[in-house]
């Protein structure tokens, strides 16, 4: 093996030259670059500099790579023109480092920024505004050429105020939205300040405003901009003092007993001599009035007053001023509370001559009592909650809306009432609430278990289809069908006929039990041309008299008029020897009702009437469970007691008559069934609805199923027992809350203190809070302490809060709270005369002043802050020329010819 003396040689210099590279690197580390790797400040010809980042030096290791690249290059340009590329190369490195390492030039001067924070609340006039734009100009005048002014307007949220570089500032603009106007936040406005001042300038903030603020804390916040180096001020402006009068406070007596005589007094805060007329309002009746001659000051307004019944008060003081008033909407006060008394009890009775058996029952249970016929249901989630439980006996659906259905869901399920329907023949299945929202409440369905013998039926349906049942009645007609057809038997048949000016053969009679196909040919019905109703009735009779069953009924419903051709002379005697009966139905106010009404006798039916379309399913379902009789049993039983509770304890039930009937329904899953029949359906069940109970006794309360019942001496312990086991009640513990209201939120505080005396802990205690408009909320409390549990809500509306707790341990509930808030009107509103304290104060604390004259503004009293001129963009610049020479060298052949080839160079 021959060693080529030469190469060996070149192989220990290249390995000399990268050791000395490397050694040469990390001195330069070890020395220069790591102690100092913050910054490098120095002095260069009378200027001082520095360098941010001198860690990015360690970039100009790559120098030395780039003559051995030379070195081994393919390039066939000159060797002068290559060192030239060399050198823009290694010029653009070091550029580049230049730009990376931050170099900046230091000096001390002494620029001022200053910047207005200017209140555009309700409670700044706009004489005040005006007088913060002169000043604002006049400062802009005195500012130095190197001075900047900005403008922050606040009420609920601060917002910046353009200036114009040239020319005065004309207007401060308040708020876009109006209602941000009720509310004064400066220290937000300080705040936005903090951002908005340049790094290299001394900062001033000058405060215009009357000092009243409604969110946030000043004072706190001139601390924190003292710490940044801030100098506060404050401008004070002519504040008008505008003529007002305002109601500050209604009080009422903590506890309120129905009946007993107590004074509501008004603290009325007036600035000058006025006369005013006040109106008390006790929920949504007028509870006394009054004229008053005000004097300057604090007056006390007294109104005597009384509680009749107790539930949820509402107190409303209005006020109108003769005289000067600016703000109108602190006229307004709402306080309410809740007022204890005894059991409510709304009974609902369909049938009101039978009402008579239950309130003698409960005449000594120590329950108020008020009883309704069939239109008494209350139409307000207000009137519900006056009462502690709903009782609805033998009341069809027809004279329930679907509202009284929803808001009877919201009664127990949101406000804790208790609900309890008794049977009849109007009621649960045979009173049309199948498939409603009274039916999803209720512990049992209304599909009954037929494990008895029943008559079959036939049943017809004749549904006018003529033009004026077009869009929505003939909807509800079609959906009304459909519901009749749910609820027949296997062994019923039915059949549908749609007649206009002819009869329409829809659906032929047939097994019920073809559901599927007898809905789709229901689906199919459309309205159009004019009215036979003779026409209908033929063809239906037609079919039932062919139709072997022991019931043939039909229903007919029209919303119009119609000759009457050969009804009562040959059709209904007919269908009365057939054993055909016949009901009827009109709807609206133009239908024939005096010929519906004729008909209905004249076919031994009956007649309805309605003016909502949305009845029509009621009326079918109803009509149908009475003539079929399917989901009432009439024959005497006595009722069997499955499961003991403390509801039926003391009742001596192997005693008790003979009922004489009910309705047959069906128990839902997660109910309590307390007693059955003989067939093993419900007679009494209930379970929990949300934070109330519902009850369903199958059995009537009057003389018709219970005629044995009414005088028997149980049947007034089982129904109060029923009721007071059923209504709401607040007989957990009682456990104290306290509320107050600051800066448009609501502190709820509860202490949980235990009859014993000791703290309860581990709560889960929750809060519905239910808004003036009706709005409800829930909010968990957190315990903050031994006992106590506390929230903060925002509260969005103005007027009176209602609060009710409930307070669980182990899944029971064991103690519930009550409370209510009046946050009547904005804050913003209660202030008449400027807080001058607080911004002196404030300014003070942030070493500022009052009503400083505008040169003060930017003098800099001895302050300098250090300004900084970045140098990194002219290294960049120069960084990029190198590189388009570079390239320019390695494109553009200067002169000569290549001396010195890569196969040349160990040679």
């Amino acid at each position: 093996m021959i060693i080529d003396r030469k190469r060996l040689a070149d192989v220990f210099f290249w390995l000399l030259l990268v050791g000395a590279w490397l050694a040469m690197g990390y001195g330069f580390f070890q020395y220069i670059v790591e102690p100092s790797l913050d910054v490098i400040a120095f002095e260069f010809q009378g200027r001082n500099v520095e360098i941010l980042a001198p860690l990015f030096f360690g970039v100009l290791l790559v120098l030395p790579l780039l003559w051995l690249i030379q070195r081994f290059t393919l390039s066939d340009l000159p060797r002068p023109q290559r060192w030239l590329n060399v050198l823009m190369r290694s010029l653009f490195i070091i550029a580049l480092v230049g730009a990376l390492v931050q170099v900046v030039l230091t000096s001390f001067e002494s620029r001022i920024s200053t910047i207005f924070l200017v209140d555009t609340s309700a409670s700044i006039p706009d004489s005040s505004l005006d007088e913060a734009v002169d000043y604002i100009n006049a400062a802009r005048g005195a500012k130095g050429e190197r001075d900047e002014v900005q403008v922050i307007a606040f009420a609920k949220h601060p917002y910046k105020v353009e200036v114009p570089e040239q020319g005065p500032l004309e207007a401060i603009p308040r708020p876009a939205n109006e209602k941000d106007g009720l509310y004064t936040d400066a220290a937000g406005a300080l705040r936005m300040a903090y951002g908005l001042f340049p790094q290299d300038h001394i900062k001033r903030a000058v405060i215009i405003s009357d000092g009243n603020e409604t969110r946030g804390d000043f004072l706190a916040e001139a601390h924190r901009a003292g710490a940044f180096g801030i100098r506060l001020y404050n401008k004070e402006t002519e504040i008008e003092v505008r003529p007002e009068v305002l109601i500050r406070d209604v009080e009422v007596p903590d506890k309120i007993k129905v009946g007993a005589p107590f004074n509501l007094t008004a603290k009325v805060f007036s600035n000058h001599e006025d006369k005013a007329t006040f109106v008390l309002w006790q929920n949504d009746f007028k509870d006394g009035t009054k004229e008053v001659e005000l004097e300057k000051g604090v007056n006390e307004i007294t109104f005597k007053t009384v509680v009749s019944e107790p539930g949820f008060k509402e107190f409303k003081l209005e006020m109108k001023v003769d005289g000067q008033d600016h703000f109108e909407a602190n006229n307004d006060f709402v306080y309410s509370t809740n007022v204890r008394g005894k059991p409510r009890v709304l009974y609902i009775e369909g049938e009101m001559r039978a009402r008579h058996y239950l309130q003698r029952a409960l005449r000594n249970e120590n329950f108020e009592v008020e009883t309704r016929g069939k239109y008494g249901l209350p139409d307000s989630l207000k009137e519900f909650e006056s009462f502690d439980l709903v009782l609805i006996s033998d009341l069809p659906a027809t004279q329930m809306s679907d509202r009284q259905m929803a808001l009877l869901d919201r009664y127990t399920k949101e406000l804790g009432g208790g609900l309890i329907m008794a049977g009849g023949e109007s009621s649960f299945g045979p009173g049309g609430y199948y498939g409603t929202d009274i039916e999803e409440i209720l512990p049992v369905d209304f599909q009954p278990k037929k494990k008895r013998e029943t008559p079959s039926l036939a049943l017809m349906l004749v549904i006018d289809k003529s033009g004026s049942m077009n869009g929505e009645r003939i909807e509800l007609a079609k959906e009304a069908a459909k519901a009749t057809v749910e609820i027949l038997q296997k062994d019923d048949k039915v059949g549908v006929i749609a007649f206009d000016g002819a009869p329409q053969k829809l659906v032929r009679m047939q097994s019920a039990a073809n559901r599927v196909r007898i809905t789709s040919d229901i689906s199919r019905l459309r309205a159009s041309g004019g009215t036979d109703i003779a026409g209908g009735l033929e063809d239906a009779y037609e079919q039932l008299a062919l139709t072997p069953a022991k019931l043939k009924h039909v229903i007919l419903l029209t919303d119009g008029h119609s000759p009457t051709k050969n009804i009562f002379s040959e059709l209904l005697p007919a269908m009365r020897i057939e054993g055909i009966t016949v009901s009827t139905i009109s709807i609206g106010s133009q239908s024939a009702s005096t010929l519906l009404k004729r008909i209905a006798e004249g076919g031994s039916g009956r007649y309805y009437h309605t003016t909502n379309p949305y009845n029509i399913p009621r009326i079918f379902m109803k009509e149908t469970s009475t003539v079929s009789r399917s989901s009432m049993v009439e024959e005497p039983f006595r009722p069997k007691v499955v499961k003991r509770a403390q509801v039926l304890d003391g009742i001596p039930w192997d005693r008790a008559p003979y009922l004489l009937g009910y309705v047959s329904t069906r128990a839902k899953d997660r109910a309590e069934v307390l007693m059955v029949s003989e067939y093993g359906e419900p007679i009494l069940a209930r379970w929990r609805h949300g934070l109330g109970k519902v009850v369903a006794f199958t059995s009537d309360l009057k003389n018709r199923w219970a005629v044995q019942w009414v005088r028997w001496p149980g049947y007034s312990k089982f129904w109060a027992q029923l009721i007071r086991d059923t209504m709401r009640t607040d007989d957990r513990m009682n456990l104290a809350m306290r509320t107050s209201v600051k800066q448009g939120k609501a502190h709820i505080v509860v202490d949980a203190v235990g009859l014993d005396d000791r703290f309860i802990n581990n709560l889960k205690s929750t809060v519905m809070l239910r808004s003036p408009s009706g709005k409800k909320k829930n909010i968990e409390l957190e315990q903050t302490a031994a006992g106590r549990y506390e929230a903060e809500i925002p509260l969005d509306e103005y007027g009176s809060y209602s609060l009710k707790a409930k307070h669980d341990k182990d899944g029971d509930t064991i103690g519930v709270s009550l409370g209510s808030i009046s946050y009547p009107y904005p804050r913003e509103y209660l202030f008449l005369e400027p807080n001058r304290e607080v911004l002196q104060r404030s300014a003070d604390i942030a070493r500022g002043g009052t009503n400083p004259e505008v040169a003060t503004l930017f003098d800099p009293m001895g302050e300098e802050v250090k300004y900084r001129k970045e140098l990194w963009p002219f290294f960049l610049m120069a960084a990029l020329g190198f590189l388009l020479l570079d390239l320019a060298l390695r494109r553009i052949r200067l002169w000569g010819s290549t001396e010195l080839q890569w196969d040349q160079f160990f040679k």
